[in-house]
């Protein structure tokens, strides 16, 4: 049976949700930058948050230690 859904974003590693609230004038600002990049608000949001987090060097752990 076929799953409903987007696929994992990353089959090894499993995701958790996060909410954010955003005043709606931020959230469209957010909207038109992430459509300029021609990506959903979503997909723009865990782009930019994984460039900031390789940017900065923030170690992810290991799970099999």
């Amino acid at each position: 049976m076929k799953r409903h859904g987007r696929p994992p974003l990353d089959p090894d590693d499993p995701s958790i949700r996060v909410w954010s609230s955003l005043p709606s004038k931020r959230y469209a600002a957010l909207s038109r930058t992430a459509a300029l990049a021609r990506q959903s608000v979503p997909e723009f949001v865990r782009d930019t948050l994984t460039r900031a987090v390789n940017a900065t060097k923030v170690p992810i752990p290991d799970p099999r230690r």
